[in-house]
């Protein structure tokens, strides 16, 4: 499939047309379609096994690999594109060709009598980030509303929580890291790709991905104060715990000890003295008694 673009117009062809046009096709036509247009297969199949963003630049064409994120869903991808660009022609290879082909068509709509192959190839770049203020604002509310939990409800079960937002962060960062590296070679325009305007928006994308990357890291920050404070709050539970079983074993030490001295196998005077278990009894509350009361005076409870 083909879109010819020229003067402002586009029109869908199956035809092949000569020049100033964009080719679409599926990784299963890519072996067809390189053969026709004396495409170098070795450079597009090593694109297209690459992850995420990377760029190649040669002689008389460049090759861009981008992974499309889905922003509603950060965990799962849109799929895959290889882009083959060359001053009057590109080619889109991609896993998805409908996705693809629908934000083409999205693209024209848009841009209507500005229509140009180097806007379209502009415009393209850009909505691969499309979305992304709305999962930057869900992902910040989720930050908040989990610290909210921490120190208002005391909640104390929130390790997946954390783990699912700094998974999907890190996701983010490698993302945003290689379409940055993919904007500032696609901004020195070795080929003579893209016309002055195209590279100023260029410009102007790289300046704006390059907030949104360090908005991930200030994000990523704002999960490790969290987890700092989780793992405070954790610590805190359990020291309180082990001082309640600390008090409570020292209190009941002493009789632990009046225990083990009279089960030894020994004929002691109290056996034989009626009051001797009364004796052993008031023995044991009074120095329950005064260990409460020696740490309540220090405080330790």
């Amino acid at each position: 499939m083909y879109y010819l673009i020229q003067e402002g117009t586009w029109k869908q062809t199956r035809e092949t047309p000569k020049d100033g046009f964009i080719g679409l096709f599926s990784y299963e036509e890519m072996d067809a379609a390189a053969k026709k247009h004396n495409l170098p297969m070795d450079v597009l199949e090593e694109a297209r096994r690459f992850s995420y963003g990377r760029y190649d630049s040669y002689e008389t064409f460049d090759c861009v690999s981008l992974e499309m994120l889905d922003f509603e869903n950060i965990l799962l991808s849109k799929g895959s594109v290889v882009s083959f660009l060359e001053q009057e022609r590109a080619f889109f290879f991609t896993s998805r060709k409908e996705e693809v082909e629908k934000l083409l068509e999205d693209i024209f709509i848009f841009l209507g009598e500005k229509c140009t192959r180097e806007r379209v190839l502009f415009a393209f770049f850009e909505m691969q980030t499309k979305g992304d203020d709305l999962a930057f604002d869900g992902i910040e509310k989720e930050i908040m509303d989990l610290e909210q939990a921490l120190i208002a409800t005391g909640k104390r079960d929130c390790v997946s929580e954390i783990i699912s937002l700094r998974k999907r962060l890190m996701v983010l960062k490698k993302y945003y890291e290689q379409f940055l590296n993919v904007l500032d070679i696609l901004i020195e325009n070795e080929n003579g790709i893209f016309d002055g305007k195209t590279l100023r928006s260029f410009k102007m994308l790289y300046r704006r991905t390059e907030r949104r990357f360090q908005n991930v890291l200030n994000m990523r920050e704002y999960v490790t104060q969290v987890r700092e404070s989780y793992e405070a709050e954790v610590d805190i539970s359990l020291n309180t715990t082990m001082k309640i079983f600390t008090v409570v074993t020292t209190i009941f030490l002493p009789l632990t000890l009046i225990v083990g001295w009279y089960g030894m196998n020994f004929d002691m005077p109290e056996y034989g003295w009626k009051h001797g278990y009364f004796f052993v009894t008031l023995i044991s509350v009074v120095c329950i008694l005064a260990v409460i009361a020696i740490f309540k005076k220090k405080k330790w409870f």
